[in-house]
């Protein structure tokens, strides 16, 4: 059972790369760009393009994410669950509405551009 995948939700990975930049937004204005790696509604993973001391704290941070999608940034509440090295889970904050759709659009084309890619091989 130590296997086990304890993901609540299907992720996405993104081949597009104007798809993958993320900015995380602290409070007092300090931002941190990071790369994603994967997607889902519920959360992201983020791979930090500076050390992970930049954000500061544990899980339970409050941050604004910035995503790109479809020639638009949108914000979306999150929260730290968990941060090593690079890496920094993030959950969505619950109740964002217009965040989740934009989430949904989102994985719906990274969904699309995967299925798409992968009709060539």
């Amino acid at each position: 059972m130590a296997s086990e995948d304890k993901r609540r939700s299907a992720r996405v990975i993104p081949f597009v790369s104007d798809e993958e930049v993320v900015v995380i937004r602290l409070d007092a204005g300090k931002t941190v760009l990071g790369k994603m790696l994967d997607l889902s509604e519920l959360g992201t993973l983020i791979y930090l393009l500076a050390d992970v001391s930049e954000l500061p704290g544990e899980a339970g941070l409050s941050c604004v994410l910035s995503m790109y999608h479809e020639k638009k940034i949108f914000d979306v509440p999150a929260t730290v669950v968990r941060k090593n090295s690079h890496l920094v889970a993030f959950e969505f904050v619950s109740g964002a509405a217009e965040g989740l759709r934009d989430i949904q659009a989102k994985l719906i084309r990274m969904e699309i551009e995967w299925m798409r890619l992968s009709r060539r091989g």
